[in-house]
């Protein structure tokens, strides 16, 4: 039985790539700032140099780095604590994997597509350059660099997941949750932009499917991976999809940008393909699975 380490454990990704990891067969321990004994989650802070010796006692053969901070807004208020959320604690990992000699050892990081800013061509390929609009998608950037710095000058196999637009249970913030409490509480939408901008989305299971795809890959060279489906979907086009299924009254657009946020989002997802993945929930099933969720919980 291979060992998997999981951090951010808890979070929206990591609780659900270690659910699939374990029913897959593998041994999955969590790492969170929020301990879970029940799922093998244990507390650990990441932002310091304790981790070595926990690592030690891992000798994990996959880690899924999901830890770190996830929120645009709260790394243009809070600049410093997205900082070491994203990159002092992506350093610290690294550096434990390098000091307790775990070259065999794959890291994948998740990164996001915020890294791209706005691109100028659609879709996006891997090898486009960065303009991140965020200092949570410079942070992402650096974190990266780090990851790509540790690959040539330590060796260590490390591979980096850009996620685009996930969405599905678990998820308690971004598009569609801040949907649902306006359709709660007005019957009605009123969205920020246009409606013309446009996202790559992708539910969590097709996204833990992907992960998976990477973690276990034995004979793919490439290292930097678009995790999306490929398909532009605009924001309005989500709304009305949205409100087909919550019964929304009404669609409004302000035309307001808000800050750190790019326009169009379309992924090139032909590397991810080569590993074997297909897309397997529809957007109009995901966005159903995700409505029904909430009214549950």
């Amino acid at each position: 039985m291979r060992n998997v380490l999981v951090t951010g454990a808890n979070g929206f990704i990591g609780s659900h790539i270690a659910h699939l990891m374990e029913e897959r067969g593998f041994n999955v321990v969590g790492w969170d700032i929020n301990p879970n004994a029940e799922k093998n989650v244990y507390r650990v802070n990441m932002v310091c140099d304790e981790i070595t010796r926990y690592m030690e006692s891992i000798k994990p053969d996959i880690i899924i780095h999901c830890a770190g901070m996830a929120n645009v807004g709260e790394s243009i208020r809070h600049p410093l604590l997205d900082f070491e959320a994203n990159v002092t604690a992506t350093y610290h990992l690294l550096e434990a994997v390098r000091e307790s000699a775990l070259q065999k050892t794959r890291v994948i990081f998740l990164s996001s597509a915020g890294v791209y800013g706005q691109p100028k061509d659609l879709p996006i390929r891997e090898n486009q350059s960065l303009t991140p609009l965020s200092p949570y998608a410079l942070h992402k950037q650096i974190a990266e660099e780090t990851c790509l710095y540790y690959r040539k000058q330590h060796h260590v196999d490390i591979k980096i997941a850009r996620i685009f637009s996930a969405y599905g249970p678990g998820l308690k913030k971004q598009l569609f949750w801040d949907m649902n409490t306006k359709a709660e509480q007005f019957q009605s939408l009123e969205m920020f932009g246009t409606g013309k901008e446009s996202r790559d989305f992708i539910y969590i299971d097709d996204l833990t499917e992907a992960l998976y795809l990477i973690a276990t890959c034995t004979k793919c060279n490439e290292v930097i991976f678009n995790v999306a489906n490929g398909k532009e979907i605009t924001i309005r086009h989500a709304a009305e999809i949205f409100s087909h299924f919550k019964k929304v009254n009404s669609i409004e657009f302000n035309g307001i940008t808000r800050e750190g946020d790019p326009l169009n989002w379309c992924a090139d997802i032909s590397r991810l393909k080569k590993l074997g993945y297909e897309q397997k929930v529809s957007f109009e099933e995901g966005v159903k699975k995700y409505i029904d969720w909430i009214q549950e919980t």
